[in-house]
C-alpha cells in the first residue's frame, strides 16, 4: 500500500511525459464556407500529443489529406512552434512569445465527467486581429496528469501559459469555434510513458522558413 500510493504521489508531482490521444470532430456552422473542402482535409481524424520532461510538445495528425496538417512541434529552448503540412518540403516555424489573439472575455466553471473523472472548465474568447475573426477557446481540464506550468511560461499564443497556471495539467477536451466551423479534441488514451528524444528533433533535409 505504501508503495503504491508513494509511486502514485511522485507521479501527480512529476510533470507528465508521455502521449495522449484524441479523436477529432469537424462541424461547419453553415453551408456556405470559404475554402471548406481544404479545412474538410486539414485536421484529419485523430490527433496524438507527445509531452517529454523538458516541456517540449509533438502533435502527430493522422488521417488527414494531401493537403492537411503532418506534424506540430514546440521546442522549450527556442520557444518556437513548428508546423509541416503533407506534401510541403517546408517547415514553418514562429516564436510564440507574443499572442495573435486579442483578448475579449474569460469565464470559468464545473462541466462533464471525462474518464470517469469531473472536470472544469476554461472559456476564453478573443479575435484576430490582422482578420478580426473571433475564436473562442474552451479547454476541459481535471489537473491529471501534471504539467508543470513554468516549463510553458513563455507560450502564449492563445493563451496557453495562462491556462495551464490554473489547469496544471493538459486538456482532456477541446473545443475551438472559429467564424465558419467548430473543431473538438475529446481524449481515448493518456499514456504515461518514456520518449525517445527522436520524436522531438525536427527533420534536417528541408528547409525551414520563419512566417
Amino acid at each position: 500500500m505504501i508503495c503504491i500510493f508513494c509511486t502514485s504521489f511522485c507521479w501527480s508531482q512529476e510533470t507528465f511525459e508521455g502521449v495522449i490521444t484524441y479523436k477529432i470532430e469537424l462541424t461547419f456552422k453553415k453551408e456556405d464556407v470559404p475554402n471548406k473542402a481544404y479545412i474538410a482535409q486539414k485536421f484529419g481524424d485523430t490527433l496524438k500529443i507527445f509531452y517529454n520532461k523538458k516541456g517540449d510538445i509533438h502533435k502527430k495528425y493522422i488521417g488527414s489529406g494531401a493537403q492537411g496538417y503532418d506534424f506540430h512541434t514546440y521546442k522549450t529552448n527556442t520557444n518556437n512552434f513548428y508546423a509541416k503540412w503533407e506534401n510541403i518540403d517546408t517547415l514553418y516555424h514562429y516564436n510564440v512569445n507574443e499572442n495573435i489573439l486579442t483578448f475579449l472575455s474569460k469565464e470559468s466553471g464545473t462541466s462533464e465527467a471525462i474518464l470517469n473523472k469531473p472536470s472544469k472548465y476554461i472559456l476564453i474568447k478573443g479575435y484576430v486581429a490582422e482578420t478580426n475573426e473571433m475564436v473562442h477557446q474552451k479547454f476541459y481540464y481535471t489537473g491529471f496528469p501534471y504539467l508543470n506550468p513554468a516549463l510553458f511560461k513563455n507560450f502564449k499564443e492563445f493563451f496557453l501559459d495562462e491556462i495551464l497556471k490554473t489547469s496544471k495539467s493538459p486538456f482532456l477536451k477541446k473545443t475551438l469555434e472559429m467564424d465558419d466551423f467548430i473543431i473538438t479534441y475529446t481524449v481515448i488514451k493518456i499514456e504515461r510513458k518514456f520518449l525517445s528524444p527522436k520524436i522531438f528533433k525536427l527533420p534536417k533535409n528541408i528547409p525551414q522558413k520563419k512566417t
